[in-house]
């Protein structure tokens, strides 16, 4: 049996070499990572709007169209005081109930991976005018989020 070469491993600064000359040279751009409160803050948001749609019993939805809300925590959105985030999720789930209690809420969820989308809705309304109408009493937007609103089609 012959001995094979072993493979040589790279230097293990050099993607961070590259990355910088890169970089430098207008190339590309370094991402900036969120902190991870603002993760944190709106994985709470996010479960605390699923934990109102999946335990609950199924109900019957309003008439009309399914629309989704996407929410972004872009550098628009004013976060909470440290302290009183709790206070902000009990804000929106108190809205996410007045909608689920009149068929208009399918759904909420968190979107988890990179990017600013931090959660997203699944609302009913009759028509688009009523889905931005919906949205607009989102509290998400008196902090200065960032919402789009799409119909959903099948």
């Amino acid at each position: 049996m012959t001995d094979l070469p072993r493979e040589r491993q790279p230097d293990p600064a050099l993607e961070e070499r590259l990355v910088s000359k890169l970089v430098a040279a207008g190339l590309i751009r370094r991402r900036r990572a969120w902190p991870a409160w603002v993760a944190a803050a709106a994985a709470a948001v996010v479960v605390l709007a699923i934990g109102v749609s999946v335990l609950r019993p199924k109900h019957t939805l309003a008439p009309g169209n399914t629309y989704v809300m996407l929410l972004y925590v872009d550098s628009t959105y004013r976060r909470p005081p440290v302290g009183h985030g709790a206070e902000r999720v009990a804000e929106v789930a108190r809205w996410a109930d007045s909608l689920y209690a009149v068929g208009k809420l399918e759904r909420g969820g968190h979107l988890d991976g990179p990017g600013p989308i931090g959660g997203m809705f699944i609302i009913r309304a009759l028509t688009d005018s009523d889905a931005a109408r919906i949205a607009a009493t989102c509290p998400f937007n008196k902090y200065g989020g960032r919402m789009e609103v799409k119909r959903f089609e099948e």
